[in-house]
C-alpha cells in the first residue's frame, strides 16, 4: 500500500462517490478508479460494492477505513513536523494560487513582498483548490489562494476578493457593441461553460448567474481552461461567463465586456478568491505576506458596490 492509495480510498469512502472523491484529491475519476482497484489488487479483497447509482463500502472496507485514516494522520504529523522544524532556518515561502489569483493581484503582490524582503524565495504552485488544501494541510504550502473550502479543516481562511462577472463574446455579436450586457439578455444564447468535474465552483458560479432569472444557460460546449474558452469564443461557438480579470488579456475576435444588474447575496463560493494557512505554524515570512495581501488586495475593484454586499467589508471566518 501507498499513501497515494490510501488518500483515494479514504475519499471514496467518506463521499461514497467517485465524481466528489476524484475533485476532493485533485484526480480525474478514471484514474482515481485505477487507484482502488489497485489497492485492492495488493489487498486481495473487494473494498467497495460499485453500481451504476451508488457506492457502498465492503466489510473489508470497514475495517480498513480506520486504518487508514490513522496510518495518513500519523505519516502527516510526522511530515509536517519535520518541514516545520526546517522551516525554522530557511528563507523560504511555498505560495500556492488558483489561476485567479496568479492572473490577476498576486503578481504586484510577490513584486512588494520580495522588496522588502529580498533574502526569501519564493517557491510558487499554480493548483486548483482541492488539491492545494491538501497541500497545506500535510505542509507543503505555507499559505494558499483558494476559493473556500468545501469539506472541514484545520486551516483558517479568509475571504480576500469577490470576483465581477464578465460577458466573453465574438466581436461579431451584435450585444458587443454594448459596454454592459444584463443576464436576461443572454437567455438563450449558445453558451461555453466551464468543465463541470474540472471546474465544479465555476460551473456551479454560472449556473448561479442563470438561475438568478429563471432559467439555465444553453450548453453547447465544456471547457477546462481559460484559453481554450477564448478561443471557443473567437471560433463563435457561443459566449461565456469569467471573472472580471480576465479583462486584463486580450485575444483578437473576443470582446470583453461587463454584466451588469446583478450581484448575488451572498457571493458564490466560485466568486470569492481567499487565503488559506495553518494558523499554528509559528512562520514570520508568511505572516509578512499574509499582511502585505489584507493591506493591498481590494475586496472588489469596482468599491461603489461595496454597500450591496452584506455582510459589509471584509469577511473572516474558519472553515
Amino acid at each position: 500500500m501507498d499513501l497515494r492509495q490510501l488518500r483515494c480510498f479514504i475519499a471514496v469512502a467518506e463521499e461514497l462517490h467517485f465524481g466528489r472523491a476524484a475533485e476532493r484529491v485533485g484526480l480525474a475519476p478514471p484514474a482515481l478508479s485505477r487507484q482502488i482497484r489497485a489497492l485492492e489488487s495488493e489487498l486481495g479483497a473487494p473494498l467497495l460494492t460499485r453500481t451504476t447509482r451508488h457506492v457502498t463500502l465492503t466489510r473489508a472496507g470497514l475495517l480498513l477505513l480506520e486504518e487508514a485514516k490513522a496510518i495518513l494522520a500519523r505519516a502527516d504529523r510526522a511530515a509536517r513536523n519535520v518541514r516545520e522544524a526546517a522551516l525554522t532556518t530557511s528563507k523560504v515561502l511555498r505560495v500556492g494560487a488558483i489561476d485567479s489569483a496568479s492572473a490577476s493581484f498576486l503578481p504586484e503582490i510577490i513584486v512588494e513582498f520580495r522588496a522588502r524582503h529580498p533574502d526569501t524565495e519564493i517557491r510558487f504552485v499554480e493548483a486548483m483548490t482541492a488539491p492545494q488544501l491538501q497541500m497545506l494541510e500535510t505542509g507543503r504550502l505555507d499559505i494558499s489562494l483558494i476559493r473556500p473550502p468545501r469539506r472541514s479543516t484545520d486551516c483558517a481562511f479568509e475571504i480576500l476578493r469577490v470576483e465581477l462577472p464578465a460577458v466573453l463574446l465574438p466581436e461579431g455579436h451584435r450585444l458587443a457593441a454594448r459596454e454592459t450586457i444584463g443576464i436576461e439578455e443572454l437567455v438563450g444564447e449558445p453558451f461555453i461553460v466551464p468543465s463541470k468535474r474540472v471546474r465544479p465552483y465555476a460551473y456551479d458560479l454560472v449556473m448561479a448567474y442563470f438561475e438568478s432569472v429563471g432559467t439555465v444557460p444553453n450548453v453547447v460546449q465544456e471547457t477546462t481552461e481559460k484559453p481554450a474558452m477564448m478561443a471557443a469564443v473567437a471560433a463563435g461557438i457561443g459566449l461565456a461567463l469569467a471573472p472580471d480579470w480576465i479583462a486584463r488579456f486580450s485575444r483578437p475576435g473576443v470582446a470583453v465586456r461587463r454584466l451588469t444588474g446583478l450581484l448575488l447575496d451572498p457571493p458564490p463560493p466560485g466568486s470569492l478568491v481567499g487565503v488559506a494557512w495553518r494558523p499554528h505554524q509559528r512562520l514570520g515570512v508568511r505572516d509578512a505576506f499574509l499582511q502585505i495581501l489584507r493591506d493591498r488586495v481590494t475586496l472588489m475593484d469596482d468599491e461603489k458596490l461595496l454597500p450591496f454586499l452584506r455582510p459589509p467589508g471584509r469577511t473572516r471566518f474558519k472553515a
